[in-house]
């Protein structure tokens, strides 16, 4: 354990299993869908809809939607492919007390670092950035507080795991965001499509609805088709 995770985690999980209410809260706030991606995808909504929002604002909306799908996808294949990291609550010799109300098998097999749920957060939180100050930095401060923080107290991540995949995340979102905003090809795909709410609005609840729900729906999708295609190859 490095210098950064003995000094943080220790910390925090001194005050585990002080408290089965407090355990439990945190436990429900890290897994709850609607209190993880769903307050940023609402933050999204209203800046698209909110009075004066201009063409460029929202292409900047959409362009920090899209910076989305290279963030999870760089997330999950850095994952894959850099050696195995167990998790805290995994790890015999991290000494990690589990607090109440976690079950210890929970992403047993998947790698800790980095944490895709720090690298999805903070790339839209920065995009927003470039909308609106005060809805950027609410939505960096809401995705360190109520989503990286809890993840490492309930062991699921050491706090480098989250500290790098914020890195990634705001680099990403600092980086694309203005990237793709400023493509002759994507503003004329906006229009077409701002030109069509029938076919753009569905599209956008679907990428919103993703992002609230960490594309867990998605790769669930995937690893369902995967499997499909293994039995008829077989």
């Amino acid at each position: 354990m490095n210098f950064l995770d003995g000094s943080i985690l220790p910390l925090l999980n001194a005050y585990s299993r002080q408290s089965v209410f407090f355990d439990n809260l945190v436990g429900w706030i890290a897994i709850n869908p609607l209190l993880k991606g769903g307050v940023l995808a609402t933050l999204v909504w209203w800046l698209w809809f909110r009075r004066g929002a201009s063409q460029t604002g929202r292409e900047r909306v959409l362009a920090a939607l899209l910076a989305c799908f290279p963030a999870i996808a760089l997330a999950r294949g850095l994952a894959a492919a850099l050696p195995m990291r167990l998790r805290p609550l995994h790890e015999p010799g991290a000494g990690f007390v589990v607090p109440h109300g976690v079950d210890q098998s929970v992403l047993d097999g998947w790698s800790s670092f980095p944490s895709d749920h720090a690298v999805l957060f903070f790339t839209i939180a920065t995009g927003l950035l470039y909308i609106s100050r005060p809805a950027g930095a609410f939505a960096l401060a809401y995705a360190a507080v109520f989503i990286g923080i809890p993840r490492v107290y309930l062991g699921y991540h050491y706090p480098t795991d989250v500290l790098a995949g914020a890195v990634m995340g705001i680099a990403i979102g600092w980086l694309g965001v203005p990237y793709l905003a400023g493509k002759r090809s994507f503003r004329s795909a906006f229009s077409w499509l701002d030109s069509r709410p029938a076919v753009f609005y569905p599209f956008f609840f679907l990428v919103t609805y993703q992002i609230a729900d960490l594309f867990s729906s998605s790769r669930g999708l995937l690893r369902g088709l995967r499997k499909l295609a293994m039995i008829v190859l077989a």
